[in-house]
């Protein structure tokens, strides 16, 4: 195997134990899954995540639940997102738990529904997205309770936070949510509300409120440095990355100082300098910037592999299914080698092979 995405679950499953173990008893914990696992496989990691404590799981679309139930028949899985009318059926069919923020939906999912069925009312925080305005809330309750068999069981919440730029804002705008979540139940007994995603649960954890949306947390990424900034240790310690993308050296070759490589001779080697050839490239997932060669314009960033631990740089420019790499210090670097690399999880090609640990 040429190139491969290794996911270690069982890095995964701690992650999610340490995500379960910040909560306050009785809140529960979603595991967000959407665009494919965040490229690490759906139905893998899902199982995975159910495994070690989570209570659902969470995709954005009608689509993507459907396939995520044909392999996981039990789970409870919730969309994040408004769901048009027409998808009424499938959502039934499959069921699965909906976002609603129109009456048309509710009432194309009361049609297709042949018994009770919850649904999350999403009220709009601010982010602009879907959503109903606070202010509206109350009266639009009123009128989706006259339906008999869609019931609304959720209310539900996106906030437009950005750790440590609005943290004041998104204190007021939770607070709030959290009162009308208070105002609402007093028509619909029961509804419960979440807001909280990964960086609320970090900076601000009071929000948990009656379920958390975790998703990079899971995945063993801080999306928040505020705690840093108080000189503190991560909220949530001894998280791990389960991902790591990996291509083996297929060529190495010397090339002397002033040697040009690429097309139109696009790099020129500075230096005497010792070079491998890896089969991935931007179709996978790697950068499209370009190296800068001998003449630096800026004080620079150069992207890298790793090899035992030891970087290697990129060189020129990465094709589309090739990148060079500057192994002139890593003399263990062979053919067969395998090279760590840096990619976006949800920008790798999704036909890489996912080898699960």
């Amino acid at each position: 195997m040429l190139k491969w995405v290794e996911i270690d679950l069982k890095t995964l499953a701690g992650n999610v134990k340490a995500i379960k173990k910040a909560l306050e008893p009785g809140t529960a914990l979603m595991a967000v899954v959407k665009a494919d696992g965040y490229g690490h496989g759906a139905a893998a990691v899902s199982r995975a995540a159910l495994k070690a404590g989570a209570n659902c799981l969470g995709v954005l679309t009608a689509e993507e639940g459907a396939a995520l139930r044909a392999k996981l028949p039990r789970a409870a899985i919730h969309l994040l997102a408004p769901s048009l009318p027409e998808e009424a059926r499938l959502i039934v069919k499959n069921g699965l738990t909906p976002t609603a923020d129109s009456l048309s939906f509710i009432k194309a999912l009361d049609r297709a529904a042949k018994r009770p069925l919850r649904y999350h009312l999403d009220i709009d925080l601010g982010l602009g997205r879907w959503g109903i305005k606070p202010g509206e809330a109350a009266a639009f309750m009123r009128k989706a309770l006259k339906f008999g068999k869609a019931r609304p069981g959720w209310l539900s919440a996106h906030l437009a936070y950005r750790p440590a730029q609005n943290m004041t804002e998104a204190e007021e705008k939770l607070s709030s949510f959290s009162a009308l979540a208070a105002q609402l139940r007093a028509l619909a007994p029961g509804l419960k509300a979440h807001a909280a995603n990964s960086s609320i649960l970090c900076d601000m954890p009071r929000w948990q409120l009656d379920m958390v949306r975790a998703g990079n947390l899971m995945y063993g990424i801080y999306p928040t440095d505020v705690y840093k900034k108080k000189k503190q240790g991560p909220p949530l310690p001894g998280l791990g990355r389960p991902w790591q993308f990996y291509a083996r050296i297929i060529s190495i070759r010397n090339v002397r100082k002033g040697e040009s490589l690429g097309y139109s001779a696009e790099f020129t080697a500075p230096q005497d300098m010792r070079l491998a050839t890896i089969p991935a490239g931007y179709s996978d997932g790697l950068t499209m910037e370009p190296t800068e060669g001998q003449i630096r314009i800026t004080s620079g960033f150069r992207y890298w592999g790793l090899i035992d631990g030891k970087r290697a740089y990129f060189t020129g420019k990465t094709g589309i299914v090739h990148t060079l790499l500057d192994v002139t210090g890593i003399p263990e670097a062979r053919t067969g080698t395998p090279v760590a690399l840096h990619v976006r999880r949800t920008a790798a090609n999704a036909n890489l092979p996912r080898v699960y640990k």
